[in-house]
């Protein structure tokens, strides 16, 4: 609920002190605004904001370690997969592009096949499979598999150690090659199979190296022994062979670094130019196509908000680099090259106000757009500025001259920025945004205008995710309803004045806890309020009749 100008509202009631007719018309009239408009004020507002706690629950708490460098990906689905996160027991449903780090983990069902891409590494997974990324950086590329069989064709190892861990021992892939690793059961043996590399397996008691064209047979399991046989081929290794690709036939690695997770699948969906503002970009061949428009987001530790790309090979596209638009159609620019390119959750700009989002005729929205080139991007998850620095470097031009306010905040020229692809801006109604589902058919449309001058929140909208702990924090008994006290006040030069206060009573909706008009606050960045001002009704539920904070200006 909005009163115009509160300075008129005190003019008013000043000059008809004679008139107490007309002033007890105007107090009716409010109290009928408050009754008829207060119910759905607050239930609009309940679904549309949280409390203070859960929005600050809605940031994902910054980590006093570096954030994770390195991330994996599925990158392909067949049958029923599920992913496990990290420091949770329950499985979910798995999609392609789920990103993966350490501590998480995946499993197949009975006639499921799956694999999950780390750099230019590949990890095949057989049906009954679980496997989990128990160490994933620079250095170390570390796997348990605990049942089933992966094949793993290594592409790159560098300075880095690569090893799997499975219930009978170890094994360390010694190069690149094709690696087949079947961790066995308590009756069968667990196999190694070695097709192009070598490898190192130490179990209980025993050890040795494979060769290429060699299988290490494991039994037993205090002691284990261990015994070497030639390979063999079956339907798996067929599989794995057949998915398997030259990257010496790629354009992508000659353009970005192949540490970058997602570039395999670049050639087959646009083509790689040279533009003379950007350098090398990389233009999808479906038109239609837009960046962080097709596919959803899903809030995931430790970044938070993250988007999930529909396509197959839009995961690189989503998560590293910039966008622009060059002769009216999207161009991915990976920017200079980076060796070790770290991981962002989405390489965009929201708009709006924290924890609420854009208002419009239909209800509250969520809004986006991609970051173009030199548009720096700062993370919400992190107070570490050389990462930061790390995070856009090769996007922006000078790294160095990104910092920090003393309050670990980013300095308020971040959001005076014109950002370029601002106008082209992705909306759809929060309820979808929160709730995981597809994009795309959700769209709406809002004015340019509404955009060009909504504020700008960096990274994130900071719009808690749908867990009932973190929005209904205060569980009310099934009786029948206390009563609210509304009070309507204006300030003027004496102070507050409350011109009216009533009881009311809701009826056939749900029980109010707390209403916040956080979501009419404009950002302090972006600028003082002139002509009209908006005053909010507050309505505060307690059961002992205590009046709370009743109107704001």
């Amino acid at each position: 609920m909005s009163i115009v100008s509160e300075n008129y509202l005190i003019k008013m009631l000043q000059g008809m002190r004679g008139l107490r007719s007309m002033r007890s018309f105007l107090y009716a009239c409010c109290v009928v605004i408050v009754f008829g408009l207060a119910p759905a004020f607050v239930q609009d507002t309940i679904r549309a904001e949280v409390s203070d706690p859960a929005l600050d629950a809605a940031v994902p708490t910054p980590a006093t370690t570096p954030p994770p460098s390195r991330v994996a990906r599925l990158s392909f689905v067949s049958g029923a997969i599920d992913f496990r996160s990290t420091g949770q027991t329950s499985w979910a449903d798995a999609a392609v592009n789920q990103p993966i780090i350490a501590g998480e983990a995946a499993r197949t069902g009975g006639k499921a096949r799956g694999e999950i891409e780390i750099g230019a590494n590949t990890i095949d997974l057989s049906s009954n499979t679980e496997v989990e990324t128990t160490r994933l950086d620079d250095q170390i590329l570390q796997l348990a598999l605990s049942r089933g069989r992966i094949g793993f064709r290594l592409r790159q190892l560098g300075g880095e150690t690569a090893e799997i861990d499975f219930p009978r021992g170890v094994v360390w892939l010694r190069g690149p090659g094709r690696y087949d690793i079947d961790a066995g059961t308590d009756e069968q043996p667990s196999r190694i199979t070695v097709f192009g590399g070598a490898a190192q397996v130490v179990g209980n008691g025993a050890e040795a190296r494979v060769e290429t064209g060699q299988t290490a047979v494991l039994t037993s399991a205090n002691p284990v022994a261990v015994s070497i046989e030639s390979t063999k081929s079956d339907d798996f290794v067929d599989w794995c062979r057949d998915r398997d690709y030259d990257e010496n036939r790629l354009a992508a690695p000659y353009y970005v670094s192949p540490h970058m997770t997602g570039i395999a699948e670049l050639d087959a969906a646009g083509t790689w130019k040279t533009n003379s503002e950007y350098g090398p970009v990389w233009v999808p061949t479906d038109s239609e196509w837009a960046p962080y428009r097709f596919g959803r987001w899903s809030w995931m530790t430790p970044w938070g908000w993250t988007w999930i790309d529909d396509q197959p090979w839009a995961f690189a596209l989503s998560h590293y680099g910039r966008w622009a638009l060059i002769h009216d159609h999207w161009a991915w620019v990976p920017g200079s090259f980076v060796a070790h390119p770290l991981f962002m959750p989405a390489a965009v700009a929201f708009l709006g106000t924290a924890g609420v989002g854009l208002s419009s005729e239909d209800g509250a929205t969520v809004a986006w757009f991609p970051l173009a080139p030199n548009e720096a991007y700062w993370p919400i998850y992190t107070r570490d500025l050389d990462y930061v620095r790390s995070l856009n470097s090769g996007d922006v031009r000078d790294v160095a001259a990104i910092r920090m306010q003393a309050d670990d905040e980013p300095p308020l020229e971040l959001f005076r920025t014109d950002f370029a692809n601002r106008r082209l801006a992705t909306v759809v109604p929060r309820s979808v945004f929160v709730s995981g589902r597809p994009i795309a058919p959700a769209r709406v449309t809002l004015p340019e205008q509404r955009l060009q001058n909504a504020p700008v929140l960096m990274a994130s909208p900071r719009i808690a995710p749908p867990s009932p702990q973190l929005v209904a924090r205060v569980v009310l008994p099934a009786a029948k309803p206390a009563a609210m006290r509304v009070a309507v006040r204006v300030s003027g030069k004496g102070g507050p004045k409350i011109i009216h206060v009533a009881w009311v009573r809701p009826h056939g909706r749900e029980q109010t806890v707390r209403v916040r008009g956080a979501h009419l606050h404009v950002p302090s960045y972006a600028g003082q309020a002139h002509g009209r001002q908006l005053a909010v009704v507050r309505a505060a539920h307690n059961p002992h009749g205590a009046v709370g904070k009743a109107a704001r200006r």
